[in-house]
């Protein structure tokens, strides 16, 4: 297994225990989970995705540029990229401080 898919591997089981997804296959399949989940958190329970949005660590400046000037049913794709760019981030952090 290479190191980019050991770090794909990695972010998406992250993201997976985060919002409680099923699919840790691939980074891709945890991807489409992911923006389902958004779409049902910004629906039901936002106060619960903004709350795992700052347990991840992701810019709060991002998420309310997102939020202010995308449209919105590009809205949960848009966070969705943001929260996996996140969990690569610190998957390769960790990585390099072993």
């Amino acid at each position: 297994m290479s190191s980019d898919d050991e770090l794909a591997r990695s972010a998406a089981e992250k993201i997976s225990l985060t919002f409680d997804l099923d699919e840790v296959e691939s980074l891709e399949a945890v991807r489409a989970a992911l923006v389902n989940r958004i779409i049902q958190l910004l629906t039901s329970n936002p106060e619960r995705l903004m709350a795992a949005l700052y347990r991840i660590d992701v810019q709060e400046q991002r998420v309310n540029e997102i939020f202010t000037t995308a449209i919105p049913p590009d809205v949960p794709d848009l966070l969705a990229d943001l929260i996996i760019e996140r969990q690569l981030q610190k998957a390769r952090t960790r990585r390099e401080h072993r």
